[in-house]
This record gives structure tokens, sequence and C-alpha cells, in this order.
């Protein structure tokens, strides 16, 4: 009798991995006072994932300075210090399932 093979566990639950695979995430630069310029990521649904914690995680990922905010305009973004658009693609895509079709940058 062989061993069983272990499956790895989903980082979310399945209603969790259906609401990030139907999201349409938009990616954007925008430059701030002067010359700063942030990658703003919007479009995320707040009640599907903690966004927080994701906004860590991007932060630990692209090693950079950041925050979550709720914009009037776009509603619950996250605000990352630099040009990280396609590392947040690429964190989007590999580490969350969010399909590559999914995520639009502008």
């Amino acid at each position: 009798m062989g061993k069983k093979k272990e499956i790895a566990p989903l980082p979310f639950d399945f209603e969790t991995q259906i609401a990030l695979m139907s999201q349409k995430v938009k990616i954007f630069l925008e430059t701030r006072k002067k010359r700063h310029v942030v990658t703003v990521v919007a479009g995320l649904d707040d009640k599907s994932i903690d966004l927080r914690q994701l906004s860590k995680d991007l932060k630990r990922f692209c090693a950079t300075g950041g925050t979550f905010k709720n914009d009037k305009k776009f509603g619950p973004i996250i605000l990352l210090q630099g040009d990280h658009v396609d590392k947040v693609r690429e964190f989007l895509v590999n580490n969350l399932g969010i399909p590559s079709e999914n995520v639009e940058i502008l």
C-alpha cells in the first residue's frame, strides 16, 4: 500500500474563487503631487476578498509602500508607490487566479 497523494489546498474557498474569476480589474498609473507616480488597482470586490490583506501582500511582493482606500470615483482601490503595473498584473494572475483577460491595464 502506497501513500496517498496530498492535494494542495486552494488559497480561497470555492465561492471566493468563483468571485475572483468573474472580476474585472483595472490597473493604471496616476501622477500625484508634482512628479510622484502611484499604481492604482481598482475593480476588486471588497465583499469577496480581504483587500487590506491583499494590499499588504502586494506591497510585500512589489517591495514598496502603499495603502488601501475607498475612492469616490472607483470605489475600493489599492495604491502602490511607484510604477508596478507589470508586477501587480503578474501577482493577480499567478497568485489569485484572476484570468489574464479580466485584468485591464489602462
